[in-house]
């Protein structure tokens, strides 16, 4: 088991106002005051770019202060520092990535919204983590050094409690959602079917959905719809995750049932009693996994590795971007399970099927979100040009690549209007499999029925109706 430290670069005090390497900066003194037998460090930060000059700065500093020190810059392109969902959504895949290594997080740098996620994963991941943070020098009783001081937290009614007013502050009054929500009438029609699902608090879930349409997100807003809100909501991808690790964390181990085991640890469905679990990429688990997930559904009872069974209180919610259907029929997901997980189900449509007034909509209000985001005056300004082509390609990584996109012309042109030539190529020049612009269509169609006929262009012509000196010119054969 490896020792890893993670943890944000410290913007305000790792360095000067002349933009150079605070020495004395919180980051430093860790390496200089408190850094043990760690494997290696995780250094985290966001910036425009990244190759970002302070950020490029202060690991030369690491390097060169402290050689036998092994630091590992990991960049994130700019978000919301304020938003804990975004910053969630960046740690938890992380933290995953490490689930069997022994993980100090150093909580002093960041803002707070970044200090309550530590606190939270370090809450409900049922990881082998530690909360670190340093009393400054000037603080401490004799002046002479930094302290270093572990944060020891339980989980009890207060942290719940301060975990709902965060929440509750980010929402606009009235209701769940956040308060920057793109509410289209293609969704308004999924998510009023939610909100009389969410009323019901122990039926299951099943969402459906291409990867990037927003499961986790309507999830969520179930769960906080729901009579269990004041419950935790505790989110797992079981795709990201080897079956035996998959298995400990949802069920959790008694100590020594395996090596590693040192201790007892709760699983998640145990620690989510009186909320909800939501089960993400349900459709990749295996039929090991499927059979002891069976039990939990019919007994509502989860039994540790090397323990005994628990009773246990929560509802589930599942979601894949696979055909549960016919997975069954092929016999790779058992059927009784499937009958379990889907009692209720929403179905949450592809980018390329919403109504081109919404892809519109959506554009708008994105663009404005990633202003915020990346702290431009202006928002963006698209060109006709440049909305027609993006509102023209089908996204097929749907809402979630849209904002990649977006989140590049950001990035690429910071203080001009985006041209042609910063867009991927994919988007200029579409795949005609993908284009959803008719000529591209009849184009692809025209071809398809020319290969079907096998070559033979009197035959396409006389299947196609049209002339045979229209299909030469479709086929480039005759200009």
């Amino acid at each position: 088991m490896a020792r890893i430290l993670i943890s944000w670069i410290a913007t305000r005090h790792d360095f000067l106002k002349s933009e150079g390497v605070n020495e004395a900066g919180t980051t430093i003194s860790f390496h200089r005051y408190f850094y043990e037998d760690y494997e290696r460090h995780i250094l985290l930060y966001s910036a425009k770019e990244e190759q970002d000059t302070r950020a490029m700065h202060l690991f030369d500093a690491l390097r060169k202060g402290f050689p036998k020190h092994r630091v590992y810059p990991q960049w994130y392109a700019p978000f919301d520092v304020i938003s804990l969902e975004a910053i969630q959504s960046r740690i938890e895949p992380l933290l995953l990535e490490h689930a069997d290594d022994q993980i100090d997080l150093f909580i002093s740098p960041g803002t707070p919204a970044m200090q309550t996620a530590w606190v939270l994963a370090h809450l409900t991941l049922n990881l082998n983590t530690r909360l670190l943070q340093v009393r400054p020098q000037k603080f401490t009783k004799e002046q002479k050094q930094p302290e270093l001081l572990e944060v020891r937290i339980k989980r009890d009614a207060l942290t719940a409690s301060a975990v709902i007013r965060e929440q509750l502050q980010t929402k606009s009054a009235g209701s769940t959602l956040p308060e920057r929500f793109c509410m289209t009438d293609t969704l308004s029609k999924v998510y009023a079917h939610a909100k009389r699902i969410a009323a019901a608090a122990n039926t299951t879930v099943f969402i459906s959905g291409e990867s990037g349409t927003g499961k986790e997100l309507l999830a969520r807003y179930i769960h906080r719809e729901s009579p269990r809100r004041k419950g935790p909501f505790l989110p797992i991808n079981c795709a990201a995750l080897s079956d035996e690790l998959l298995e400990s964390r949802l069920f959790g181990y008694k100590k020594g049932s395996f090596t590693g085991a040192e201790e007892d640890r709760k699983g998640l469905i145990e620690s989510a009693s009186g909320g909800t679990v939501f089960l993400d990429e349900i459709g990749d688990i295996s039929p090991h996994l499927q059979q002891s997930l069976l039990r939990v559904l019919q007994e509502k009872e989860v039994t540790p590795i090397g323990g005994h069974p628990k009773p246990v209180d929560v509802r589930f919610i599942s979601a894949t971007n696979k055909d549960l259907r016919a997975l069954c029929k092929a016999g790779e997901f058992r059927w009784d399970l499937y009958y379990r997980l889907v009692v209720t189900d929403l179905d949450l449509p592809e980018l390329q099927d919403y109504p081109l007034q919404e892809k519109a909509q959506l554009l708008q209000f994105l663009t404005k979100e990633k202003q915020a985001q990346f702290r431009r005056p202006t928002p963006l300004e698209l060109t006709k040009e440049i909305r027609d082509l993006i509102l023209a390609y089908p996204f097929p990584g749907n809402i979630r690549e849209l904002e990649n996109i977006l989140e590049r012309l950001y990035a690429l042109c910071p203080d001009r209007t985006p041209t042609k030539a910063d867009l991927p190529n994919w988007i200029v020049s579409p795949d005609p499999s993908f284009s959803l612009k008719l000529e591209d269509v009849i184009q692809e169609h025209v071809q398809r029925v020319f290969e079907t006929q096998g070559g033979n262009q009197k035959k396409t012509a006389e299947v196609l109706g049209i002339s045979y000196n229209t299909l030469r010119k479709r086929l480039g054969l005759q200009k």
